[in-house]
C-alpha cells in the first residue's frame, strides 16, 4: 500500500499553512477550511473545492506521519470516492494540462510526458505513491585540518587579539565562571574581499581543535515561509550540542541587513532570529561552565548589518582586517612560496613594494600566475630541444599547420624522459622575472573594490616647489613614517593640508608623492563625485570613503576641488549641499576613528570654501602653490624630459629660463614639451631641436593669466578669515 504524498504546489502551500493551525484547531477539512479563510490570504482567493480537497490529502500525509492505521486511511479514500465519484478525475485534470484531450480509446494518455498507464499504476490503491524522502547527509563538524595558521602571512596582529577572545573562554571558561566574568558571545571580522577573514577562523579552529559550525550566509535563505529561521535555530541548536564550538557565519550582511531598508519580511524575521539566538548563548554559557559558544562573523559591508547586531552582547568585538601594508605583503609572500621552490634571485621586499594595494588573495593569485608563466617558458624550453633534435619532422604547409607541428613536437618531448631537460631548467624553481612579468596583468582586487592603492609618484618626479615639500614632509610624511616622534614631542599630528593655488601648478601630483613617500595607501576624489541627485546618498557616499580609508591606514585622502564639495553655507546653498558638509565636517572633527587618516584638498578657490573648513584640526594647514620661477621651471622641464625618454638635446632644459616662458605653469611647460615634439615630427625628424622648442613657445600662452587675486588671497590667509 502507497504512502500518501503532496504532488502538487497548492497541496505544499496548505501543508505549510495547516502545521501550525493543527495546535490550536481540530484536525478536520470544516474547521480547517474555515481557519484559513481568516488567516491567510492568498488561500482565501482558491476555489473552495481545491483547497478542501487539498487540505483532506494534507491530513492523509499528516495521519500517515503521525504512524495512523494505513488500512483506516485507504477505507476513508474510497468512502470519498463513492460519495464523490469524479473527484480523482478533477484533482488530476485541474493540476495537469492534457496533452491531447482527444486521445483513441487504448492509446496512452500522455500528461506532462507521462504514460497514463504508469499514472494508474501510481493510483491503484486510490492514493498517491509513496514519497521517499532523502536521507540527510552526515555533515562534518570536526575541526578543520587542511590549513593552519603558519599557512597565514602579515596578520600577527589579528592572530593576537583573537588569542585573547578565544582560546582561555573555549579551553578553560570555568575560570571565567569563577570569577563571575561573561565569555565572548560575537566576534566580527570585516575588511576589503581576500584578505584572510573566513581563511583564518577556519585556521584558529584547526589550531584550537573544536568543533567548527560553519553557515554560508545565502545558503540558508529559502523561499519556504519560516524556513530559514529554522535552519538558523538547528545549526544553533547543533553547535550547542558540540559545544565546546565554534559557528562561523560567511557574508552575513546577506542574511542580517538592517532592518529599516530590509525590502522583504524574510529578512526581518532572519535577523530577529539570529538576535533570539545568539542572545540564548549567553544563558547556555551560563548552564554549561564547560561547554561555551561563539560565534565568529565575516563581512566586507559592516555598515549594512542591522545595528542590534553589533551593540554589545552580541557582535561587541569587531576586528578589521584591512589592506595589508608592505612590511605584512613581504610577510604574506613568504608564507605563501614557503612550501614552492623559489630561485635565490627573488627579492620578497621588492615584490611587496611593487604590490601596493595587493590583498592576499591577490598575492596568491601572483604567486599562481608567477608559476604559470614558469612552465610557460618550460614548455617552449621543451618544444625549442625537440625542434633542434627532431631534424626529420618536415613541415609539409599542405599537411600540416605549424600549430600541429608545435603541439606533436611538445607532446613527443614531453613523453621522453631519457633527454636532458633544456639548459637553464635543472631545476623546479620560480624566478624574479616570472614575478615580474606577470604583475602588471594583475589588478588588486581592493582597487576594484574602491579601496586605496599607493600612487608610484615620487619627489624625483616633481621639479622645484622646495618649500611646499617640506611642509608636507611635516605635515604628513613625518607623522607616519615615525610617529613615536610625535608622541615623544607631546603633540597631536596634524591631520589635513590644503593646498591652494592657480591651475596646473602640481597641487595633485603633490598630493600623490606625498603618499608614495610615506608608503601611504591613497584615495582620490573628484570633489563632484560624492554628489548624487537623491537624498541621502551624497552623505553615504561620504562616509562610505571614511569607511574605506579606515580599511586601508594608513591613508591619504585627496579632495581635488574641494570647492565643489563643500562651498560656503549661506542662504544661496541648497540644504543638500548643507548636509554634505556638514557630513564630511563630523568625519573631519574625529568623531569616528581617524587614526593613520590624513586629508590632503586641492582647489584653486579658496574663497569659496565654508570656513569651518579651514578651523584647526580639520584643513589647518593651508599651503599655496605659487607658479614657478625660472630656476623652479628649469627643474621642471628637467623631471619631465628624465620621465618619458626621448631624443632631447642636451642642456635643452635651460629654454624654460628664457622670457617666454614667463608665466608659465608645470602644465604649461608639459605642453610646451608636447608641442616641440609635434613639430619635430612635422620636419619628418625624430631628434627634437632647439628651434622646435622656441616655435613651441610663440604658440603658447600661459594658462593662468592674472596672479594678482592669488596674491590678495595669499595676504588674506596669512591673516585668517
Amino acid at each position: 500500500m502507497g504512502r500518501p504524498s503532496l504532488r502538487q504546489g497548492l497541496d505544499k502551500e496548505v501543508y505549510q499553512v495547516v502545521l501550525p493551525l493543527l495546535e490550536s484547531h481540530p484536525p478536520d477539512v470544516r474547521s480547517l477550511y474555515q481557519a484559513i479563510q481568516r488567516s491567510n490570504s492568498s488561500l482565501k482567493r482558491k476555489p473552495k473545492r481545491l483547497v478542501e480537497d487539498a487540505l483532506e490529502r494534507v491530513l492523509e500525509v499528516l495521519a500517515e506521519e503521525d504512524g495512523e492505521d494505513e488500512e483506516a486511511a485507504v477505507e476513508q479514500k474510497e468512502q470519498r470516492a463513492v460519495e464523490e465519484p469524479n473527484l480523482m478525475n478533477r484533482a488530476i485534470t485541474g493540476s495537469w494540462n492534457l496533452s491531447n484531450p482527444s486521445t483513441a480509446p487504448g492509446t496512452p494518455l500522455q500528461v506532462n510526458g507521462a504514460s497514463s498507464e504508469g499514472l494508474k499504476e501510481r493510483e491503484r490503491d486510490g492514493q498517491p505513491p509513496k514519497k521517499r524522502r532523502k536521507p540527510e547527509k552526515e555533515v562534518d563538524r570536526s575541526p578543520p585540518t587542511d590549513i593552519s595558521l603558519e599557512d597565514l602571512g602579515g596578520v600577527d596582529d589579528v592572530i593576537m587579539k583573537l588569542k585573547e577572545l578565544l582560546v582561555l573562554p573555549l579551553i578553560r571558561p570555568e575560570r571565567f565562571a569563577k570569577l563571575g566574568l561573561p565569555l565572548p558571545r560575537g566576534i566580527l571580522l570585516h575588511g576589503p574581499p581576500g584578505c584572510g577573514k573566513s581563511m583564518l577562523t577556519k585556521a584558529y579552529a584547526a589550531k584550537l581543535g573544536v568543533p567548527f559550525v560553519e553557515i554560508m550566509g545565502p545558503s540558508i535563505v529559502s523561499g519556504m515561509s519560516g524556513e530559514s529561521e529554522k535552519q538558523v535555530r538547528d545549526l544553533f541548536d547543533e553547535a550547542r550540542k558540540l559545544a565546546p564550538c565554534l559557528i562561523f557565519i560567511d557574508e552575513i550582511d546577506v542574511i542580517a541587513p538592517k532592518r529599516e531598508s530590509s525590502q522583504s519580511q524574510m529578512e526581518k524575521r532572519i535577523v530577529a532570529q539570529l538576535l533570539l539566538s545568539i542572545d540564548s548563548l549567553a544563558m547556555e554559557n551560563k548552564k554549561n561552565e564547560g561547554k561555551p559558544v561563539i560565534v565568529l562573523a565575516a563581512t566586507n559591508r559592516p555598515d549594512s548589518l542591522d545595528p542590534a547586531l553589533r551593540r554589545g552582547g552580541r557582535f561587541d568585538t569587531e576586528i578589521n582586517m584591512g589592506v595589508p601594508n608592505e612590511p605584512m605583503r613581504e610577510s604574506i609572500l613568504r608564507t605563501q612560496t614557503r612550501k614552492t621552490p623559489m630561485a635565490d634571485d627573488v627579492d620578497f621586499a621588492k615584490l611587496a613594494k611593487m604590490t601596493a594595494g595587493f590583498v592576499g588573495a591577490d598575492l596568491r593569485d601572483l604567486v599562481g600566475k608567477a608559476g604559470a608563466w614558469e612552465m610557460q617558458q618550460y614548455s617552449r624550453a621543451l618544444e625549442k630541444q625537440a625542434e633542434e633534435l627532431d631534424t626529420s619532422m618536415e613541415v609539409d604547409e599542405q599537411k600540416q599547420s605549424k600549430v600541429m607541428r608545435s603541439l606533436d613536437l611538445l607532446i613527443k618531448r614531453a613523453r621522453d624522459n631519457t633527454i636532458a631537460e633544456p639548459e637553464g631548467f635543472e631545476d623546479e624553481k620560480i624566478s624574479m622575472q616570472a614575478f615580474t612579468s606577470v604583475l602588471p596583468g594583475i589588478t588588486p582586487s581592493s582597487k576594484r573594490e574602491g579601496f586605496a592603492t599607493v600612487p608610484d609618484t615620487s619627489w624625483d618626479d616633481i621639479g622645484a616647489l622646495k618649500a611646499v615639500r617640506e611642509e608636507l614632509e611635516t605635515a604628513i610624511v613625518g607623522p607616519i613614517q615615525n610617529p613615536e616622534l610625535y608622541a615623544q614631542v607631546g603633540i597631536s599630528v596634524p591631520t589635513g593640508v590644503l593646498l591652494w593655488g592657480p591651475p596646473g601648478c602640481g597641487k595633485t601630483l603633490l598630493a600623490k608623492a606625498v603618499a608614495a613617500e610615506s608608503k601611504a595607501n591613497f584615495i582620490s576624489v573628484k570633489g563632484p563625485e560624492l554628489l548624487n541627485k537623491y537624498v541621502g546618498e551624497s552623505e553615504r557616499a561620504v562616509r562610505t570613503l571614511f569607511t574605506r580609508a579606515r580599511s586601508s591606514a594608513p591613508c591619504v585622502i585627496f579632495f581635488d576641488e574641494l570647492d565643489a564639495l563643500v562651498p560656503r553655507r549661506d542662504d544661496s546653498v541648497s540644504e543638500a549641499s548643507a548636509r554634505v558638509v556638514n557630513t564630511l565636517l563630523t568625519e573631519l572633527d574625529g568623531l569616528s576613528a581617524r587614526t593613520g587618516i590624513y586629508v590632503i584638498a586641492a582647489t584653486n578657490r579658496p574663497d569659496i570654501i565654508d570656513e569651518a573648513m579651514m578651523r584647526p584640526g580639520r584643513l589647518e594647514t593651508p599651503l599655496f602653490v605659487d607658479l614657478p620661477g625660472p630656476e623652479e621651471r628649469v627643474e621642471i622641464l628637467r623631471a619631465l624630459i628624465r620621465g618619458r625618454g626621448g631624443n632631447w638635446p642636451p642642456g635643452i632644459e635651460e629654454i624654460a629660463r628664457e622670457k617666454g616662458c614667463d608665466g608659465y605653469s608645470g602644465a604649461d611647460l608639459e605642453s610646451l614639451l608636447r608641442k616641440a615634439g609635434q613639430q619635430c615630427l612635422k620636419r619628418k625628424d625624430f631628434n627634437v631641436s632647439r628651434q622646435d622648442f622656441e616655435l613651441a613657445i610663440g604658440q603658447i600662452r600661459g594658462s593662468v593669466g592674472s596672479m594678482e587675486k592669488y596674491y590678495k588671497l595669499k595676504e588674506r590667509f596669512s591673516r585668517g578669515f
